[in-house]
């Protein structure tokens, strides 16, 4: 198998895993955390696609913006 891959099925695992992780867990901060894995596995992906900005972007407004106001939000 090609390196890329492999990065595919481990990010495509935490993206499921973690998502799977959101709608189970009962703590809600833990579920907020959670979240932000899937916005984080989500940007891995779409470098694989070679879409940067995309990615950036991902990483910049839900991990970073809307994650934070979530959390904020649960304090």
């Amino acid at each position: 198998m090609l390196f890329q891959d492999i990065v595919f099925w481990i990010l495509a695992l935490a993206a499921i895993g973690a998502a799977l992780g959101v709608v189970l867990v009962k703590d809600l901060f833990r579920a907020a955390l959670l979240l932000v894995v899937v916005f984080l596995a989500v940007a891995g992906l779409f470098v694989l696609l070679s879409a940067e900005f995309l990615a950036a972007v991902q990483v910049l407004i839900y991990a970073g913006a809307i994650s934070i106001l979530i959390i904020f939000a649960v304090m």
